[in-house]
């Protein structure tokens, strides 16, 4: 799992809990265009902005940081 991986699956919660990207933002807090950046995989989102956006749209933050681990394998194998 990559990256974009990880935008896809804030996306796809963040769609299928019928949340626009300005709410989550305003949630964070941070703005609708940094959101927008993280979601479409163009920013990486703080440790707090990482946190707060599993916390809104229920995802394990475990699962994201295995994606971290594997591209850190990736970079150095």
């Amino acid at each position: 799992m990559t990256y974009k991986d990880f935008s896809r699956i804030i996306k796809d919660k963040r769609i299928e809990a019928q949340i626009s990207q300005k709410d989550v933002a305003f949630m964070i807090p941070i703005r609708a265009s940094k959101y927008n950046k993280i979601e479409n995989g163009k920013q990486e989102p703080t440790f707090f902005e990482l946190q707060r956006i599993c916390q809104i749209l229920n995802i394990n933050i475990n699962e994201i940081f295995n994606i971290k681990i594997e591209q850190i394998h990736k970079y150095y194998d």
